[in-house]
């Protein structure tokens, strides 16, 4: 039996997939990992923590190297563009305008405390 038409058998929509990749990212990097000095850190802070380094220092330390590797100035701006987009995103001009397109009107209303 078919339901009626523009009706659905799901109201509450289909539950999200838990196999997207933000999904098993966030999961993924969200593990503890066990750090140089034997604390455990998060995917996440280590990450966070490398492109610091790398935009701080032009150097990069993966975990398990011995040595820091210089990175190019291209990768360097590559990082700082980066960084720069998630942490101060471009400030975007938004156009207001009131009822009908008109005027943006602001009304203020003094009162006394007592009020």
């Amino acid at each position: 039996m078919r339901g009626t038409p523009g009706k659905t058998n799901n109201p509450n929509g289909r539950p999200p997939k838990s196999r997207a990749l933000t999904y098993l990212l966030d999961r993924a990097l969200s593990k503890k990992l066990s750090a140089e000095d034997g604390s455990l850190k998060s995917g996440k802070f280590v990450i966070s923590s490398l492109i610091a380094d790398a935009v701080v220092t032009g150097r990069i330390k993966f975990p398990g190297d011995t040595e820091a590797s210089v990175i190019s100035i291209k990768d360097w701006i590559e990082f700082v563009k980066w960084v720069y987009q998630y942490l101060e995103p471009p400030v975007t001009r938004q156009e207001l305008t009131g009822k009908d397109g008109g005027d943006v009107v602001i009304k203020v209303r003094l009162t006394d405390e007592d009020d």
